[in-house]
């Protein structure tokens, strides 16, 4: 049941994220993007190239990566629940295709 509501709030904040953050100049502007049961807490251009993973978070790096928009989110789909994700968006040139990594194999 919590998967689904996870679902229910992944799904249509990147479809929405994605629409926003397309539009040049508007990545930085999602940090005060209000939704229910979840909460931006960063939204960051990223430019083409060399990407540095922080440190605590797989630390490493990736190389000759496209430009795009780093979005980090907490979402909260019930009371006892806090769900730190982050959604890397291309900046340009999405093919529609969404890709979710982790969560043990439970992701849809």
């Amino acid at each position: 049941m919590r998967f689904l509501r996870i679902s229910s709030l992944l799904l249509p904040l990147a479809a929405w994220v994605h629409a926003a953050a397309t539009t040049p100049g508007s990545c930085e502007s999602l940090a005060g993007l209000s939704l229910p049961g979840a909460s931006i807490t960063m939204a960051q251009g990223v430019a083409a190239g060399g990407f540095s993973i922080p440190a605590g978070r797989g630390g490493g790096g990736v190389s000759n990566l496209p430009a795009f928009c780093r979005v980090t989110a907490t979402l909260k789909p019930s009371a006892d629940s806090e769900i730190k994700m982050e959604l890397w968006l291309p900046a340009s040139g999405w093919n529609g295709k969404f890709e979710a990594n982790g969560n043990g194999g439970w992701n849809g």
